[in-house]
């Protein structure tokens, strides 16, 4: 190993070492209105602002410390031709509403039954009060859409997302579901910064029940469904 490269990953050790004194420290403060996106992170003191140049929109925000190893990766994955930049992240309760009653209020929709309804949407979405994106802790990286991934860009960022992110505190939620996976389809554009979402998903299971879940249609389908049991608890993060 070459002393330059030595120095990088020595850098990056104590990097990652830093952070995580950060997290327990965020860890231990956990409410349930943060769990359930019932706050505004604009007014929050752990929540930063994303620079425009690494977003595709200005205003999108992170947890400090999410945000911080997303820069290293960022950086790593540069010096190896990969551009990373980030296309969603915190939603709080009123943000993720609004995705769902637009998705809810669909023509295509038009006759269903709610419990059909809600599960159609919930093969990519979230109901309001149970997104990880709630916590500032995961986020969208490059595209939505299932073809920029299955293309040769698309492949060779996801190949080094595989390979590497986990070195930086990150890991794909909602992998393939061939393993048994339960609750949303696959996701290669969703990651989470695991040293801090571990504990969320923790804190969720300890403080919320279904009487949480509720100031949205369909809200009522949600213990139907096992919204909590298949989707919130429906993830795995792989090298940790």
């Amino acid at each position: 190993m070459t002393a330059t490269r030595k120095s990088s990953w020595s850098k990056l050790v104590f990097a990652l070492a830093f952070l995580l004194l950060q997290v327990r420290t965020q860890a231990q403060t956990i409410t349930r209105d943060e769990l359930l996106g019932r706050f505004d992170p604009a007014r929050h003191a752990a929540f930063v602002t994303i620079d425009a140049k690494h977003a595709d929109r200005p205003g999108l925000l992170l947890r400090d410390t999410v945000y911080d190893a997303f820069l290293r990766m960022r950086e790593a994955a540069e010096r190896d031709g990969i551009r990373l930049f980030i296309i969603s992240a915190t939603r709080n309760f009123d943000y993720q509403k609004s995705i769902w009653v637009r998705k809810w209020s669909a023509s295509k929709y038009a006759g269903w039954t709610d419990q059909r309804k809600a599960k159609d949407i919930l093969s990519y979405s979230s109901m309001p009060g149970t997104s990880r994106h709630h916590w500032g802790t995961d986020m969208d990286i490059n595209s939505v859409e299932s073809a920029y991934w299955k293309s040769v860009p698309g492949k060779k960022t996801h190949d080094w997302l595989a390979a590497n992110a986990h070195r930086f505190g990150f890991c794909q939620t909602y992998t393939p579901k061939s393993g048994g996976r339960t609750g949303y389809e696959e996701e290669p554009w969703h990651w989470s910064f695991f040293p801090l979402s571990g504990p969320y998903l923790q804190a969720y299971r300890q403080l919320v029940t279904y009487e949480d879940i509720t100031g949205f249609p369909g809200s009522d389908v949600a213990r139907e469904l096992q919204v909590l049991e298949d989707y919130v608890n429906g993830v795995e993060c792989t090298g940790f």
